[in-house]
């Protein structure tokens, strides 16, 4: 006897917003307010929708969500490098801010690469992105005020922009402390490692900063110790050591404009025999988590990376909720010099 097989479909139905509204007594506006963090709702009215959310397995829709405004629940970040940690604690701080919003973070790199950089803004526009936050390559961001221009909210980090809204730290200062250090220490011959790239803004500021204290106080560097590099590697500081040591004299200290330039620099000095802080001392910038684990600690100008982009984040949700001030708001955060043995 053929045995028949029945196979009944089940219809699974999705759960709308208007339900959870309907099951909690309010407007589905209301409920698209609380689901979404919005701070204008009343505690009890919110725990109310939640619940009646939970109850029903509400499980919201991204793309939805943003209909109203033609933008997605959604937050484009672009970074510089993602193997850089200098930037890990930013996007954490983002993330936490936007995880408060139910916001989805999509994190891009640009690899210092401005055209990739373009890329990346134009495909986060056409997914209809509800903001961008970026560390931009360079200071020309006509591609990033379109953006802006067309209606999606965007916030620069880590870097001045003079047109739009930023949040960054105030590298002049930290270029002063650093000269500041070393001239309380009693150093004289004082050298520099630095990225050599005439766009990278924070860099020329760091240096600005060191070179304004060392002028007041009668002091240059000389050229063979200004050693430019092509990068911000661990290697770029291996390559400026050998490159001092190629000099008749070489500084007993040296200011290198971030960190992973600075292990590779206190690296390879250790290699050719000489010892930090004896016979060079080492500062560097970013105060990023391996530079306290350095064979010798690293002495570093701390960045508030965190905070700098909950603040970024902050400031994009205020604009995409329509709130503050019309004018760009520019945020310039304090630097901290961390004093450890490279420099004590």
């Amino acid at each position: 006897m053929k045995r028949l097989s029945i196979h009944k479909k089940q219809n699974v139905m999705r759960v709308t917003l208007a339900e959870v509204a309907r099951r909690a007594g309010v407007s589905i506006v209301t409920a698209s307010r609380a689901l979404n963090g919005n701070p204008l709702v009343a505690e009890a009215t919110k725990d109310r929708i939640l619940a009646a959310s939970t109850a029903l397995r509400y499980i919201p829709n991204l793309l939805a969500r943003g209909l109203v405004k033609d933008r997605t629940a959604t937050v484009g970040v672009i970074i510089l490098e993602l193997a850089n940690p200098f930037f890990a604690p930013m996007v954490s701080g983002i993330q936490a801010i936007a995880a408060k919003r139910a916001f989805l973070l999509v994190v891009g790199e640009s690899r210092r690469d401005e055209e990739e950089e373009r890329r990346l803004v134009a495909q986060f526009q056409q997914l209809r992105i509800g903001g961008i936050i970026l560390n931009p390559v360079t200071d020309t961001l006509d591609h990033v005020m379109a953006v802006r221009s067309a209606g999606t909210p965007v916030v620069v980090m880590a870097r001045r922009w003079e047109h739009g809204e930023y949040v960054a730290t105030d590298d002049v200062e930290g270029g002063r402390l650093v000269a500041k250090h070393l001239l309380q220490r009693g150093y004289r011959r004082i050298g520099l490692v630095r990225m050599g790239d005439p766009n990278h803004a924070p860099v020329q500021a760091r240096v600005q900063g060191f070179r304004e204290v060392l002028g007041a106080a009668g002091l240059g560097i000389p050229d063979a110790w200004d050693v430019q590099v092509s990068g911000a590697q661990i290697t770029d500081g291996i390559e400026a050591v050998e490159r001092l040591l190629l000099q008749a004299e070489y500084p007993s200290a040296l200011f290198v404009t971030s960190d992973r330039k600075g292990l590779g620099v206190i690296h390879r000095l250790h290699e050719r025999g000489l010892r930090v802080p004896e016979d060079v001392a080492v500062i560097g910038y970013d105060d990023i988590p391996y530079a306290e684990c350095a064979r010798v600690p690293l002495t570093t100008i701390a960045v508030p990376k965190r905070s700098m982009g909950e603040m970024a984040a902050d400031l994009l949700f205020q604009r995409h909720d329509g709130v503050g001030p019309v004018e760009p708001r520019q945020v310039l955060l304090s630097p901290k010099l961390v004093i450890r043995a490279s420099c004590p």
